[in-house]
């Protein structure tokens, strides 16, 4: 879309065009020449320090906070232009964000840190959703509450994490946040292990076993996680949380060494013929009995094969239908 339809249609001025190109250049033109354009925002609410934080450019973010944009303010989906930056994994963006160029006291970055878009979420948990673990990292070093962190249905980082299958996020945030075991789904009051059982995510189980997840625990309706797997019909999860990880694994059927053992074992292609006499009727050179001399109906035992029969079977006769049955008119 040109510069010119975002200027008509969403209400963008020059500093919005050049702060979304990267402009540095001419962002520091603009700001010069209209300081008052510095906080403008578009008809959804965003800023051009909103823009440039989105799109990762760092240096147009450290000029637009030495010249105090608002870093607090929200677009029409409660997001921040942290919030934004996070999203996006930019990294370098929300290190300026929280860091020395933006002149804001501790208690209006705190109060950055803590605010939340329309879904619910902060900083931290738009990070932990999309899986941005260095950004997420960030965060934590310039003070995010991992405790208090938590997304529209009340989860934690942890949980979410799980639910989502951000493996790499897993060991930072159980440290953050305490211990696999301290927050809950306020739902279904099952821990992270509890998802991760349900999901029957084997490397997420082994990950949460590995940093002390708790297999008692039970959730509001008494299921451990062990329960919960059995529940969603995940066997293999539910057998790596009784018997551990690597038995799970071989009942499963794991990998190149079972598929190579499979294939050599010897395989029965005479599926349909019937079985051979045993060992004391035949005697030691005792052979089947051969098809044609077994007597139809053949008598079926709990040994006996598939048995075909070797006659048509007699035709079924239906009585005939009266004239005009079946003609609706």
């Amino acid at each position: 879309m040109s510069a010119l339809s975002k200027r008509l249609l969403y209400g963008w001025t020059e500093l919005h065009v050049a702060a979304d190109a990267g402009d540095l250049a001419k962002v520091r033109q603009i700001v010069q020449k209209n300081p008052t354009d510095l906080d403008r925002v578009t008809k959804d609410g965003r800023t051009a320090l909103q823009l440039a934080a989105a799109n990762g450019f760092e240096a147009v973010v450290g000029e637009l906070l030495d010249r105090q944009a608002k870093t607090t303010k929200q677009d029409e989906s409660g997001r921040t232009a942290l919030h934004l930056a996070a999203a996006g994994g930019r990294t370098r963006c929300v290190a300026a964000l929280l860091g020395p160029r933006n002149r804001d006291s501790a208690a209006e970055k705190s109060r950055l840190l803590g605010l939340r878009d329309r879904e619910g979420r902060d900083a931290l948990m738009s990070a932990v959703v999309e899986g941005r673990g260095e950004v997420m990292e960030e965060l934590l070093r310039a003070g995010a509450d991992a405790q208090l962190c938590v997304d529209s249905s009340q989860c934690g980082p942890v949980i979410v994490a799980v639910r989502c299958g951000h493996l790499h996020l897993l060991p930072a945030l159980v440290r953050a946040c305490g211990g696999p075991d301290v927050q809950r789904d306020p739902a279904t009051g099952g821990t992270a292990l509890h998802a991760a059982a349900s999901r029957g995510d084997l490397p997420m189980l082994d990950c949460l076993l590995a940093v002390g997840a708790s297999t008692t625990t039970r959730d509001n309706t008494g299921r451990t996680a062990s329960d919960a797997a059995l529940a969603a019909g995940q066997h293999t999860a539910f057998r790596a949380l009784r018997e551990g990880p690597a038995a799970a694994r071989g009942a499963g059927g794991g990998g190149a060494a079972a598929a190579a053992a499979a294939a050599a074992a010897p395989h029965d292609h005479n599926l349909l013929q019937p079985s051979p006499k045993s060992a004391a009727a035949q005697g030691d050179g005792g052979s089947a009995t051969p098809w044609g001399e077994l007597p139809w109906p053949a008598q079926r035992s709990s040994a006996s094969r598939l048995e075909i029969p070797t006659e048509a079977p007699q035709p079924v006769y239906y009585p005939t239908p009266p004239s005009g049955a079946g003609v609706y008119f």
